[in-house]
């Protein structure tokens, strides 16, 4: 018998995909059927990545796994890399939408505010941490797939996000230091999730985002922009403009 790891077991928790409820690439054709189509095949994709790398997976076993032809795959996809490819950046689409409601007000990705218990919270990244725990295969798949870009690219637009934010509210300050910052802070909420899927997503999303908070704020006086000339910490009041 073949024992699932706990990653796994997170997907199979929601394998069923239904149409429009799961967060999955939408096909380039409106139909319904080839909509489907496209459904059944990230479905099955997404499945077999989570036994093994995309480089081992062949068209003849994923349209079987799927119960699609060769030749529906094809009117779709011209192979395997394509419709990853595809799949993921459907995928970064809904999920920048997603970083960019949480960011509304012209705020950055580490943006922080007051929820309705008034405790410090950030907005975007409890929404990212939802959409993974709504979505444990394909965040297991992003996240480990060696091929996946899926991640670069999120940092990335966190970035030049945090970059351009803290130009304008700070713009003495060292590029250098910031991008430690981020690197730092970018790293340790990746680590945090890698480990919360490990745990099978015991904690609710609320919870992780609660513990990411800490640690960002903890971590904020690296930055040195909330230490005043006579070494007051002003951290408290100036984590509410990122």
């Amino acid at each position: 018998m073949t024992t699932k790891s706990p990653s796994q077991n997170a997907y199979h928790r929601t394998l069923s995909i239904k149409e429009g409820q799961q967060t999955i690439g939408k096909s380039p054709r409106g139909d319904r059927r080839s909509r489907r189509t496209t459904m059944a095949l990230q479905q099955a994709l997404v499945e077999m990545l989570l036994e093994k790398p995309l480089r081992d997976i062949t068209i003849l076993e994923l349209t079987d796994k799927a119960n699609i032809s060769r030749t529906t795959f094809y009117l779709h996809y011209r192979n395997i890399d394509d419709l990853f490819e595809q799949m993921e950046n459907s995928i970064y689409l809904q999920f920048e939408q997603i970083i960019q409601l949480g960011m509304a007000g012209g705020h950055s990705l580490l943006h922080v505010e007051l929820d309705d218990k008034g405790s410090p919270s950030m907005p975007a990244l409890k929404q990212v941490f939802q959409f993974i725990h709504d979505n444990p295969g394909l965040s297991v798949v992003l996240l480990n797939n060696p091929d996946s870009k899926f991640l670069d690219k999120i940092w990335s637009t966190g970035h030049d996000m945090l970059l351009e934010r803290m130009a304008s509210l700070q713009p003495d300050m060292s590029v250098h230091q910031i991008e430690y910052y981020y690197s730092f802070v970018i790293n340790g909420i990746r680590g945090l999730i890698e480990q919360w899927i490990a745990s099978d997503m015991q904690e609710p999303a609320s919870q992780i985002t609660e513990i990411t908070t800490t640690f960002v704020l903890h971590n904020l006086g690296f930055l040195q922009w909330g230490i005043a000339s006579d070494g007051t910490d002003k951290t408290d009041q100036r984590w509410k403009q990122v």
